[in-house]
C-alpha cells in the first residue's frame, strides 16, 4: 500500500472477512479486561462484522450497535436512482468482561425540551428549573419509607431525613394541599445521556481538520470514543493509525497510544500531526520515514528530535 492512504485490494466479500479474521482474534489477544473495542465500517459489511464480532468477542460482550450519520446527504443519490441515500457509518461496540470502563456522556438539550421541561425561573436568583416527582415508585415493594410530608402522606423516594434537607436549601417547590415536587435545576445538569445514534458530527471535508486523507475521521468522534471507554494516562490503540487523529486526541486527553499502520503516506500524515502537537514520537520500522512533502509548512513538517 505505499503512496495510498487507503486501498480496496480485496477481490470479494470473503477475502476481506478472511483478511480480518486473524486480526480481530489478535486485538481480542492484547484487550485488557477493562477494554472495549470499536469496529468501525459502513453499509458493504456491517452486518457480516456482526456474525464475525459475536463469534469471537461473544454475543454477550456485543455493547452497542452505533449509527454515525456522517453527513446529511450524498452523491450517491441522483437523478433516476432506486435506493435511499446512504449517509451513515456503523461502529460495533464489544467489551472484553463486565468490567469494561465507561464514562457517561452526555450532550446539550433540545431547545424544544429545555422550553418544555425547564420553562420555570427562580425569581431570586433567575436560574431556570423543572420539577420533578418525589414520590417513590413500588412503593413498600421497593422497600421505599411511607411518612407524612408538608401535609401530604406518600411513599417517598428519599428518607425523611434528606427531605427536610432539601426542603432547607430550597430545592422542594410546595403548595398547600399539593404533592411537594423536587427542583432540578437547568445549571447542574450534564446534559442528555448520549444514545446510539449519533447524528451531531460532521465529516471532516468543510473543516480546518480536513488533511485531504482518504477515510480520515472527525477529531470530535475520537473524543467521544475514547472519553467513553477509557480513562487519562491508559493505553489506546489505533490498528489502522491512518492520518494520527486517534493519536492527536489521545495526546489532548492525556491518553498514551500505540498506532500502527503499513501506508508510508499514513506515516508521514500522523508523524506531522503529532509532531506540530509538540509530541515526542517514537517511530519504529524497517526503514526511516522519508522526508516530509514539502507542500506541508515548516510548523508541521516533522521534527526529528526526540523522534
Amino acid at each position: 500500500m505505499d503512496g495510498h492512504g487507503f486501498d480496496d485490494r480485496w477481490k470479494g466479500l470473503s477475502e476481506y472477512l478472511n483478511w480480518l479474521t486473524p486480526r480481530l482474534h489478535e486485538f481480542k489477544k492484547i484487550l485488557k479486561p477493562t477494554g472495549t473495542i470499536y469496529i468501525h465500517c459502513d453499509w458493504h459489511v456491517s452486518h457480516y462484522l456482526k456474525v464475525l464480532g459475536d463469534s469471537i468477542f461473544g454475543s454477550k460482550n456485543f455493547l452497542n450497535e452505533i449509527i454515525w450519520k456522517r453527513q446529511s446527504s450524498h452523491n450517491d443519490v441522483r437523478q433516476g436512482s432506486r435506493h435511499f441515500g446512504r449517509v451513515h457509518d456503523t461502529m460495533l461496540v464489544y467489551t472484553m468482561s463486565s468490567k469494561y470502563v465507561w464514562n457517561q456522556q452526555y450532550v446539550d438539550y433540545d431547545d424544544s425540551y429545555l422550553k418544555r421541561a425547564y420553562r420555570y425561573l427562580e425569581p431570586d436568583t433567575g436560574r431556570r428549573y423543572a420539577l420533578g416527582d418525589l414520590t417513590a415508585p413500588g412503593g413498600a415493594a421497593k422497600n421505599n419509607a411511607r411518612y407524612e410530608f408538608l401535609g401530604v402522606e406518600r411513599y417517598w423516594r428519599y428518607s425523611q431525613a434528606k427531605m427536610i434537607e432539601l426542603l432547607a436549601k430550597g430545592r422542594i417547590s410546595y403548595a398547600k394541599g399539593k404533592v411537594p415536587l423536587l427542583k432540578r435545576y437547568l445549571d447542574t445538569m450534564p446534559g442528555k445521556p448520549l444514545q446510539d445514534v449519533w447524528t451531531d458530527i460532521p465529516p471532516v471535508s468543510n473543516s480546518r481538520q480536513n488533511m485531504r486523507f482518504p477515510t480520515q475521521k472527525p477529531e470530535e468522534l475520537l473524543r467521544r470514543i475514547i472519553s467513553t471507554s477509557s480513562n487519562p494516562n491508559q493505553l489506546v490503540y489505533d490498528p489502522f493509525a491512518g492520518s494520527g487523529v486517534t493519536g492527536a486526541v489521545c495526546f489532548r486527553l492525556s491518553r498514551r497510544w500505540i498506532g500502527s499502520e503499513i501506508s508510508r503516506r499514513s506515516c508521514h500524515a500522523l508523524l506531522n500531526r503529532l509532531a506540530a502537537l509538540g509530541c515526542r514520537v517514537a517511530f519504529h520500522s524497517n526503514h526511516p520515514p522519508t522526508p516530509a512533502p514539502s507542500s506541508l509548512s515548516r510548523s508541521e513538517s516533522l521534527s526529528r528530535k526526540g523522534s
